[in-house]
């Protein structure tokens, strides 16, 4: 049997799965910029005007928080869509984190067996495709 490339298999262009390759490589980030923008305090009011637009730090961070939960709820629904969740551990640090099948500890799989860990990273893939289509 000759090889076929996961988009192919999918149907989608290649740079298309690049595209949510990539999307899903920024969860790490996303996770540790959500959780540092807990922190953030408002500025210390002294009646003077600050301009037009957005000043207060609390409303610029909890925006940009909640647009980062959005994100990475779109893809924690994706993987735990995928088999309901029991593939989700596994294609999260593969997917997310790049970690090689080899590399992913088998108790985060409900199998140990090398094709259905694919098929499931390929229909993770179909999903997020269908989810974040424009």
């Amino acid at each position: 049997m000759r090889y076929l490339p996961c988009w192919k298999q999918i149907g989608i262009s290649k740079d298309r799965y690049i595209e949510l390759l990539h999307f899903c490589r920024q969860y790490p980030e996303w996770i540790m910029e959500a959780n540092s923008l807990l922190g953030i305090r408002g500025m210390k009011q002294d009646g003077q005007p600050r301009g037009n637009g957005k000043t207060d730090p609390v409303v610029i961070a909890a925006e940009r928080r909640e647009s980062l939960i959005r994100k990475i709820g779109i893809v924690d629904e994706c993987a735990r869509e995928v088999s309901h969740g029991e593939w989700y551990r596994a294609l999260v640090q593969n997917i997310c984190f790049g970690r090689p099948y080899s590399q992913i500890d088998i108790s985060l799989m409900p199998t140990s067996h090398r094709p259905d860990f694919f098929a499931k990273r390929r229909e993770f893939f179909m999903v997020l495709d269908k989810r974040t289509e424009k």
